[in-house]
């Protein structure tokens, strides 16, 4: 019945710990996406084609952010979806749900109303 009772309480223990571990995702927050938009290609600037703007409210904070990169990072990417962000120095950093990290370059921000 001893050991019984110590595998249980380790199995929970472990169970517990590798839920937090799961949760702790080195600071990142929920952000929702508030517009979403991709950018006309520019024949006269190539470096222009392809890019997106993108708003993200993390917080009370709406941040205005650009950045260009291939269709499939950004598939899933609607207006109101939620995605784990944080901001480092001038740039938004937000995981897809498949693991990736997008760095989003931040033009602007305000305060949410």
């Amino acid at each position: 019945m001893k050991t019984w009772l110590v595998a249980v309480s380790c199995c929970i223990t472990m169970a517990a710990v590798l839920a937090y571990r799961q949760g702790a995702d080195e600071g990142y927050q929920t952000a929702r996406v508030v517009p979403f938009e991709k950018l006309a290609s520019n024949a006269q600037h190539m470096a222009d084609s392809g890019g997106y703007k993108i708003s993200m409210r993390l917080g009370d904070t709406v941040y205005a952010c650009r950045t260009s990169g291939p269709a499939a990072a950004f598939i899933d990417w609607t207006t109101g979806k939620e995605f784990p962000a944080k901001v480092s120095a001038k740039v938004l950093l937000v995981k897809n749900p498949n693991g990736q990290v997008v760095e989003l370059n931040i033009v602007g921000k305000k305060t949410a109303k």
